[in-house]
């Protein structure tokens, strides 16, 4: 477990290092200041419109700077060869997967906490009040980034360079919030092929759709679904894990 930590503290301050990291977290400052002149133009719908458009902002943000990250990281190292100076050591290369992967949540997760503690500031200041709505938005879209990022470094490993990786990354990420309509395509399809092709897209792709909170009405979750779909974000993270750790034991260096 040491030896996880002491990866995980070396990735996040390499992270940190990155100027290109403190360019989007600023860049999602904007935009969420930004949410009050959008919002200012939504009329009676005012509120809601700054409190989806923040967290649309956090979320797209967080998904860019921790995505970026996941795959430059481990394709940078190798080009660089300080990959190797690593696994000359004694690490095996599940625990420098877990080390990566702890340092880039921990680095995302602060991160966020930030942004969100931001949104939470600017709608105080035009009085909306903060609920359990609110809450467990931010929680589930952080859960994504989590699943989200895990998957990136599957593609960092199964890519051979970054723009590929990123395109699969940025692809799955898409279609992971068409899930019902990747399962309505499956029912519907009249040939057998086309329904196993789209059967097997939506158990493969993550199905973001259950994690979306902020587009469902708080009357109509409850909290098994909740359990449910926090227990899916880590399933489909420790499977995405594996997966990394597997490519990752079968590569030559």
């Amino acid at each position: 477990m040491r030896k996880v930590l002491g990866i995980a503290r070396y990735t996040f301050i390499e992270i940190l290092r990155n100027k290109v990291w403190y360019v989007l977290v600023l860049f999602s400052g904007i935009l969420i200041v930004s949410t009050l002149l959008l919002g200012s133009l939504g009329g009676e719908q005012k509120v809601r419109m700054i409190l989806d458009l923040g967290l649309a902002a956090i979320e797209t943000i967080s998904f860019l700077s921790t995505v970026f990250a996941a795959v430059t990281l481990v394709l940078e190292e190798m080009e660089s060869r300080t990959l190797y100076l690593i696994l000359t050591r004694p690490v095996a290369r599940s625990v420098f997967i877990a080390g990566r992967f702890l340092g880039l949540v921990g680095i995302m997760t602060g991160a966020f906490l930030v942004k969100s503690a931001a949104l939470a500031a600017l709608l105080a200041a035009v009085h909306v009040p903060l609920d359990l709505h609110f809450g467990l938005s931010l929680l589930f879209s952080w859960e994504k980034i989590v699943v989200i990022t895990a998957a990136a470094l599957v593609f960092s490993l199964f890519s051979t360079s970054t723009a590929s990786a990123l395109t699969f990354t940025v692809f799955f990420w898409i279609m992971g919030h068409f899930s019902r309509e990747i399962l309505f395509l499956a029912h519907k399809a009249s040939q057998p092929a086309l329904t196993f092709f789209c059967k097997t897209f939506y158990y493969v792709f993550p199905n973001f759709e259950t994690m979306n909170i902020r587009d469902i009405p708080p009357e109509i979750y409850n909290v098994h679904w909740l359990w449910a779909a926090g227990g899916y974000g880590l399933a489909y993270t420790g499977v995405c894990l594996a997966l990394t750790a597997l490519l990752f034991r079968k590569k030559e260096f």
